[in-house]
């Protein structure tokens, strides 16, 4: 490589940039499709994205949010065409320290690289898929003698139906559990009976969501483990219907019989018509390799399977990652741990919500309080646990999991001594259907004599990544708007300028109890409807102000019928949760 090429790509902490002019080859080709493109570190592939448009004479491409901690030290990173292997550029770059403690050379030593999802996973070998294989064959034994009718699906089928083999690097197994027929609260119902029983049989499961469940293999690490993800599919409405990405007119002749085909040597069921529902996942390309691909779901199945079944895990990796680097806030959450020393006596019991590394949960169990630490990031809890070596309890509770919130509310609830909640920078950080979860916690807990004592972001973070939760705000009179339907009240007591992972932003600090609305609270601005209304006319003929009416009817149409999905859902677990212990109640007799 001479001076000029390796003058040709720049690499900084943001993005990586390249001249149009390539080494060897032409990659740079004309038509309709994207280029797939392979990211190598010291020639290892690191992952995988779609040559951007040229802006400005070069092409500009971001950093995936699961590496930025990691870039740091240096090496040689070469930009490939993923599919003929044409270098398109290299050269070196030199990046000073990752923040994580892990620069990119050691992920990609380490096999790691990043997967279709935006998150660190190990590599794809011919181990890593006789593994995976060997776990397939278990998983489909354990679920027919249980009486479901499985068979491969997703990347798997792709996989069975292009070359017989796992795709190349493709690093988990997708299987279908066929219902039939089924509403969205039968199939809740049917998720928590088959997450009992996966359970029961020894596996690690995660919940994804009410219609996906994910098996993990070979223990927990610091990236993704090896998993086997099951999809609950139903038909509903008129549809075939399977969550995550897959909602079209199949008929149910194109799903079954099951059928063998053969992947990596084994014989496995398959639907009856493969390239039928290949078409519908992937669509008409999918016989195409594209080493890039990522799912594109349509707005409106999106919005049904997620109200139907919720969203319950899709910041957890990026916690993971998080403290299985730096280890987390733990400065921070001493300072948390303080102003909830002040607010409790010794023997109290404190629920430590988003607990990370167990710092402010160590700090009160020092205090003499009882405390259960909780968080859903893996890492996190072993973390905890470490620290903890028996002074305080570790769980694991998923706060947008209601279900789980259900679980630990039954628990917690109506103890004699004062139970409070830490809740020290979290709630800006959950989703909106997580945050009424931890509301009524909060309600459920609190009882007369505790606190939640509370801080979050309320202000835009400089640096706003939707992939990045510590990157989100919270803001003030959206809390109030929130919390107001709970019962509960609360108090500021400060607001401070604070320097975050995400830049410098505005942290508020707060009080939260069981009680009425307090008419000391501050209210959210709500703007006056008619001056909105008065504008819309003001600037708009006639015709373009009946659109406005009619897209905040739809609006409010969708709203409601969005409401009726998550009610469905809350009937669900509330029924399974019955008879979970009605059903313990009578193993116990």
């Amino acid at each position: 490589m001479t001076p000029s090429d390796a003058a040709q790509l720049r690499v900084t902490r943001s993005e990586l940039s390249w001249s149009p002019t390539i080494v060897e080859g032409s990659a740079t080709r004309s038509g309709p499709e994207p280029v797939a493109i392979d990211i190598e570190i010291d020639g290892r592939r690191l992952w995988s994205s779609y040559l951007p448009p040229i802006e400005s004479g070069r092409h500009r491409l971001e950093w995936p949010s699961a590496v930025r901690p990691h870039l740091g030290g240096t090496g040689e990173l070469t930009i490939r065409s993923a599919t003929d292997r044409v270098r398109l550029v290299e050269g070196p770059y030199r990046l000073g320290r990752a923040s994580s403690g892990r620069t990119i050379a050691d992920l990609v030593a380490a096999g790691t690289v990043v997967d279709k999802w935006g998150t660190l996973v190990a590599g794809s070998s011919r181990a890593l898929h006789e593994l995976l294989l060997d776990a397939t064959e278990l998983v489909i034994s354990q679920l027919d003698g249980l009486g479901y009718n499985v068979s491969i699906t997703g990347g798997t089928l792709l996989g069975a139906v292009r070359s017989g083999a796992i795709l190349e690097r493709d690093d988990d197994v997708d299987l279908l559990v066929y219902l039939g027929e089924a509403s969205p609260t039968e199939v809740s119902l049917a998720s928590y009976r088959l997450e009992r029983e996966m359970a029961a049989a020894g596996h690690h499961v995660v919940r994804h969501s009410d219609a996906h469940l994910q098996l993990e293999i070979g223990g927990a690490t610091n990236e993704q483990p090896p998993h086997v993800d099951l999809f609950l599919g139903f038909f509903h409405g008129g549809a075939y219907n399977q969550p995550i990405h897959v909602r079209a007119p199949l008929a149910v002749d194109q799903l079954q019989p099951l059928a063998d085909l053969e992947i990596g040597g084994r014989m496995l069921p398959a639907v009856a018509d493969p390239e039928a529902w290949l078409a519908a996942c992937y669509g008409p390309t999918w016989a195409t390799p594209d080493p890039a691909f990522r799912f594109e779901t349509p707005p409106p199945t999106r919005r049904r399977f997620e109200n139907w079944f919720g969203v319950l895990d899709f910041t957890r990796l990026f916690w993971e990652q998080r403290y299985a680097g730096s280890g987390g806030r733990s400065a921070r959450a001493g300072r948390e741990a303080g102003r909830m020393i002040a607010a409790s006596a010794p023997g109290d019991r404190i629920l430590d919500l988003g607990c990370g590394s167990g710092a402010a949960a160590a700090k009160l169990a020092r205090a003499g309080r009882s405390v259960l630490a909780v968080d859903f990031a893996r890492t996190a809890l072993r973390a905890a646990s470490a620290r903890s070596a028996g002074a305080f309890e570790v769980r694991r509770v998923n706060l947008a999991d209601s279900h789980a919130v259900l679980e630990l509310i039954e628990q917690e609830a109506g103890a004699e001594r004062p139970v409070h909640v830490l809740l020290g920078d979290v709630l800006a950080y959950l989703p909106r259907d997580a945050r009424a979860n931890t509301f009524r916690l909060l309600r459920a807990v609190l009882g007369r004599d505790g606190v939640a004592v509370v801080s979050f972001p309320d202000t835009l973070s400089p640096r706003y990544e939707h992939e990045r939760p510590d990157t989100w705000h919270l803001p003030l009179d959206w809390f109030v708007e929130e919390i107001r339907p709970f019962g509960l009240e609360f108090e500021v007591e400060r607001k401070a300028l604070r320097r975050t992972s995400a830049g410098l932003r505005r942290s508020v600090h707060l009080i939260i109890r069981n009680g009425a609305p307090s008419a000391r609270q501050e209210e959210p601005a709500m703007s006056d409807p008619t001056n909105e209304n008065e504008s819309v006319e003001s600037n708009a003929d006639a015709g373009a102000g009946r659109v406005a009416e009619l897209e905040a009817e739809v609006a409010a149409l969708r709203g409601e019928i969005d409401e009726l999905r998550r009610d469905s859902r809350r009937i669900a677990e509330l029924y399974d949760l019955v008879v979970d212990r009605l059903g313990r109640s009578g193993r116990s007799e």
